[in-house]
């Protein structure tokens, strides 16, 4: 086995029937349900639990173990294994059926990738006659693809470990980024992710590290250079704060899962109505992953969907399939939702649901729009992307998606800076120069920083875009906007009053200090001087 290959079929396949790798390992399956496995001394014994135990049902009738012998070169044991092959395979002189993963065959172009044991009997399958050498791993993949309950159980549980490393190792730390304004880059984020994803612990999250693996290395893009592949990889080049795609997958105890999110920091109008028809494309793509449907009809309900939208020239930006089938393989080259694959959707099956444009030209009318200091402006072209993990279920009208972290534009869109430097002029007029002097006076007592205005912190802290609330939810953000503009009158009459106060006691130091108000989630969250039992009125 090569540490460089960890999804050779192969190997998933070892996974699969017991749940452990087996390197230099013969196992061969018979037609009649016969299964032999030739390996070392001390895999045999690891197996010899599983010998005359197979279970009720099963298609596998019995297990012979063969131990490897190196005194003959394992020649009894070819000759063992070659009699199981021939014993019940083909009739009226056809050519004996063997199947192999070819991929994994030795070849002109490919030397061996197995031990000297697996070399051997590679080298007796093809020097025999009368046998017909093909390809099983279209057969394995389809018949891997569809997971049993347990299996599904992991694999929700591989998602919510990707979900969660998303929202609190990702999104937690590019905020802290722009917010502060540090400067790293794509591949120093990734390698942080990385590390999350090998050590849960780092976000508190109670998860064995020998359970968990990377099934890739994090992919971080900004700047305006996108690749929306699977097979990309992030740059040296520093983070950008403008559009930001991130992509990582974590394994559960051997079963992967895939999620990918795009910010958008200070978006143009023309990027976050781009953003909206991906996400509608993405729900009209879940309506097509219904048992019954072909794989193909996935591409080809995007392709519609675009074409019959007022952005159809979205249809060449379009990568060339929208996702595959994951599980202990985390990519399955036979089970690819592109645009020519006819395999139909069954129950229990699970896909990553890929969708993106990559290489989308933002115009000049969009650059101009933008804010002034937005960073989008120095971009010629973007990329965006969205991937969730999906199951295929019995009589369900779509997908059901296990990544549930939000991807609206509301969950998704930043703003980092505003043009609009007014402020409310509610307190300006009667007694003005007294009014700014005790509001001057209480932004020293209470520290406030300079950039703050109103209660609100320009440029540095990431705000949700209010132009997307205003999209998404018009009725919450205009309640949300008149409980904003309350806490901040209330914080300045606050600040008024404290300021005044100290003032006529001489400003004797900072025995006060302005608090801001808090609100609290959770009852626990409150401070010790509340005591329970109390009934408390908010005028």
């Amino acid at each position: 086995m090569n540490d460089d290959e960890p999804y050779l079929k192969s190997v998933v396949l070892h996974q699969y029937l017991f749940g452990w790798e087996l390197p230099d390992t013969i196992l061969l399956l018979t037609e009649t349900g016969d299964c032999f496995v030739l390996a070392a001394k001390k895999k045999c014994e690891f197996l010899e639990a599983a010998v005359g135990k197979t279970p009720t049902g099963s298609s596998i009738i019995g297990l012979t173990l063969l131990t490897r012998n190196k005194s003959d070169g394992n020649a009894e044991n070819y000759e063992t294994l070659m009699e199981a092959v021939t014993a019940k395979n083909g009739s009226n002189g056809d050519k004996k059926k063997v199947g192999v993963l070819m991929k994994e065959w030795p070849s002109e172009k490919r030397e061996s990738i197995g031990g000297p044991l697996v070399s051997g009997w590679e080298k007796s399958l093809t020097g025999a006659d009368g046998l017909d050498v093909s390809d099983a791993t279209p057969g394995l993949s389809l018949f891997m693809s569809i997971k049993e309950d347990s299996e599904l159980d992991l694999m929700k549980k591989s998602s919510v470990l990707s979900n969660k490393i998303l929202k609190h190792g990702f999104i937690k730390r590019i905020e802290e980024v722009i917010d502060s304004e540090l400067n790293v880059t794509h591949t120093q984020l990734s390698g942080e992710i990385d590390g999350i994803i090998e050590d849960p612990s780092k976000i508190n999250l109670k998860v064995p590290k020998e359970h968990v693996q990377s099934c890739y290395f994090p992919i971080v893009q900004s700047g305006g250079e996108y690749d929306i592949k699977i097979s990309a990889q992030s740059t040296e080049k520093s983070l950008k704060y403008d559009i930001v795609t991130v992509s990582l997958g974590s394994r559960y105890q051997n079963y992967c899962s895939n999620v990918a999110r795009t910010f958008l920091v200070d978006p143009p109008k023309e990027v976050s109505e781009t953003y909206e028809v991906l996400l509608s494309m993405q729900e009209e793509c879940l309506r097509a992953m219904v048992p019954g449907r072909p794989l193909k009809s996935v591409y080809a309900t995007a392709v519609n969907f675009l074409k019959s939208s007022e952005k159809s020239f979205l249809v060449r930006h379009l990568p060339k399939n929208l996702g595959f089938s994951i599980g202990l393989d985390f990519r399955d080259p036979n089970l690819v939702l592109s645009a020519k694959n006819s395999i139909h959707f069954r129950p229990g099956m699970v896909f990553t649901l890929s969708v993106g444009f990559a290489g989308v030209p933002l115009s000049d009318s969009a650059k101009s729009a933008a804010n002034s200091k937005s960073a989008v402006k120095d971009i010629k072209e973007y990329g965006l992307l969205i991937s969730d993990m999906v199951v295929i279920s019995e009589n369900s009208k779509s997908g059901e998606v296990m990544t549930k972290h939000g991807k609206s534009l509301t969950d998704i869109s930043y703003t980092i800076n505003d043009d609009d430097d007014s402020s409310d002029d509610d307190d300006n007029g009667k007694g003005g120069a007294a009014t700014n002097g005790d509001e001057e006076y209480a932004r020293k007592v209470a520290k406030a920083p300079d950039n703050v205005v109103n209660g609100k912190r320009r440029s540095s802290r990431l705000e949700s875009t209010n132009e997307a609330i205003q999209n998404a939810h018009e009725g919450t953000a205009e309640r949300e906007r008149r409980q904003i503009a309350l806490m901040t009158r209330k914080n300045e009459e606050r600040l008024r009053e404290l300021a005044r106060s100290a003032r006529n006691k001489g400003d004797d130091g900072e025995s006060d200090k302005a608090e801001e108000l808090r609100a609290y989630d959770r009852t626990k969250d409150y401070p010790d001087s509340v005591l329970p039992n109390q009934v408390k009125v908010d005028m």
